[in-house]
């Protein structure tokens, strides 16, 4: 359940996980990693924050569910060391609203 304000965090996926709406979902990206994404219907507003978190460059590949897109595609690749997406719901399907690649802040 989303609930505007509070986050959940992830432990760190290597490989495949599903995230839920209001969440931090951190990323090893040694290894290619799939999430699927939560149904955008009954979501309107919630955020998805995707992080790499070791520095990792393989390909995370994120996927929405059933009839439901990720900038107008079923699918969304994207790859770089300590890369950060937020996607927003727009009640239809999600959109990338920012990004951030490159090394972490010192």
């Amino acid at each position: 359940m989303f609930i505007p304000g509070i986050w959940q965090v992830s432990p760190i996926v290597t490989s495949t996980y599903t995230a839920r709406p209001g969440e931090l979902v951190k990323v090893n990206l040694n290894d290619p990693v799939t999430i699927t994404l939560p149904s955008a219907l009954g979501n309107v507003g919630a955020a998805i924050l995707i992080k790499e978190v070791v520095g990792g460059s393989r390909t995370l590949t994120l996927a929405a569910g059933p009839g439901q897109t990720i900038e107008g595609a079923p699918t969304f690749s994207h790859s770089g060391p300590w890369a950060c997406l937020r996607l927003m719901s727009d009640g239809a399907g999600w959109l990338v609203v920012g990004s951030y690649e490159g090394p972490p802040p010192s």
